[in-house]
């Protein structure tokens, strides 16, 4: 029964509505979805089965990047190698979900699509769960922004992109298989009665989303079938970079970005207190990166970052000496203490500390709205419920599991309260009862 890979079932993956994928074999299929790829060929490599479509590339558009951040992370695009095993990859027949899933509660971790020119494409709400990366200021002028692992991904989606696709091709794909288009319709016209997740079906391309001004801006969750594990769509690949993640840099914003050798050798340019900065690097075969770090008095200093197959951190030799860096996910996970992560939302009075209070407040009031009048959260609900807008509430949702200390697959206030508090007083150095000075700075 080979010509079960003839797919008949693309007559019903989308809605209902056998116009859009007609009886396609799984290479005709691939054919129609590769189109928006190949117009960034040899940078954007693509190849299929019969159930999966792939795509590889370094992850690094050809257009400028980074320039317009007003909230920056002190993070630089480097390339992926996003490949064989490593590639992207979504169905070549999407599949209604039962139930889909919405990006305003999942997906903060990782990408949630894919676009024509090979750049991920994450949730515009990052994974704190609560703020819009767009609106913070974090993205540049294309929507994008390096991630915590120096890999450069849109939060938006990518329009630039329709110069050189045109508004007939999709600028890029969900990770459930659907396609995601620009503004307007192919044939110029508005969308109309787009769903919740900036999607709706026609008869010519059956289900599709739309780009919007405003949020969610792409697909904001997946009318498809898609594996959520650990907070992000899975598979998905991984993205490497030699050192830890850095500490944003308060107050700059980038001026400049310029590609000197593509894939080898980059200039950034940053303000800060009226003063001009740059960040110049190279990238050599071997994995390693050398960063000169230029002054506004032009002084230099140095620093290679080796390259290592294991996530982890490493040691650093000094001044123009070697970092050891890890292998990190899109995006990693946390390389600082939670609560340096997060002092800013925690600190609610502004006074540039945090207080065992200003933590248990927020304990409280994220249980509040989760449990909605119960005495528990049921371990297995939380994940599904929607967040709640405080940074107690987003570590909830993500650390249900370890929440629960009796086992009992409940969360009770007690719970939350005693575990943060915990992971406050591992921080709280001194023992004062407060974060503040060394102890928030990772």
């Amino acid at each position: 029964m080979k010509q079960s890979a003839s797919i008949i079932v693309g007559l019903f993956v989308v809605s209902g509505l056998a116009g859009a994928y007609y009886r396609q074999s799984s290479k005709e299929r691939a054919a129609v979805v590769a189109e928006p790829f190949e117009k960034f060929s040899p940078a954007v490599k693509t190849r299929s089965d019969e159930k999966n479509f792939y795509v590889e590339s370094n992850g690094l558009p050809d257009h400028e990047m980074m320039t317009g951040i007003i909230a920056w992370q002190q993070q630089v695009p480097l390339p992926q190698k996003y490949t064989g095993n490593n590639a992207w990859q979504f169905p070549l027949f999407p599949v209604p979900a039962k139930e889909p899933m919405s990006a305003k509660t999942n997906f903060f971790r990782g990408a949630i699509a894919i676009a024509a020119n090979g750049v991920p494409i994450f949730n515009p709400i990052k994974n704190d769960g609560r703020t819009d990366t767009f609106l913070a200021g974090e993205l540049d002028k294309w929507g994008g922004h390096s991630g915590r692992g120096d890999d450069y991904h849109y939060h938006l989606a990518p329009l630039v992109l329709q110069e050189r696709l045109g508004k007939s091709l999709p600028v890029a794909y969900a990770l459930d298989g659907y396609p995601i288009y620009g503004l307007e319709e192919p044939d110029g016209s508005v969308p109309k009665d787009l769903d919740e997740f900036n999607g709706h079906s026609s008869a010519n391309l059956g289900y599709h989303y739309h780009a919007t001004k405003t949020y969610p801006y792409l697909n904001g969750g997946f009318h498809g079938e898609v594996t959520e594990q650990g907070g992000q769509v899975d598979p998905q690949p991984r993205a490497t970079s030699p050192r830890e993640a850095t500490a944003p840099l308060r107050g700059a914003k980038i001026t400049g970005f310029k590609t000197l050798e593509i894939g080898k050798s980059y200039s950034l340019e940053y303000t800060l207190d009226g003063q001009t900065s740059k960040v110049n690097y190279q990238v050599s075969p071997d994995g390693s990166v050398k960063f000169d770090f230029v002054d506004p008095s032009g002084g230099v200093k140095s620093e290679t970052y080796m390259p290592r197959p294991q996530r982890g951190g490493g040691g650093r030799q000094g001044p123009g000496g070697q970092r050891g860096g890890g292998e990190l996910g899109p995006p990693p996970g946390p390389r600082k203490p939670w609560f340096v992560d997060h002092a800013k939302g925690l600190d609610t009075n502004k006074d540039g500390e945090v207080s065992k209070a200003e933590v248990t407040d927020q304990c409280k009031e994220a249980f509040k709205e989760y449990a909605a009048g119960a005495d528990s959260i049921l371990v297995a609900e939380l994940p599904e419920k929607r967040t709640v807008r405080n940074e107690v509430g987003g570590f909830m949702k993500v650390h249900a599991k370890e929440l629960d200390q009796n086992g009992d697959g409940k969360i009770s206030e007690a719970e939350t309260i005693e575990t943060m508090l915990r992971m406050f007083n591992k921080q709280d150095k001194n023992g004062d009862g407060k974060l503040s000075g060394s102890e928030l700075e990772g």
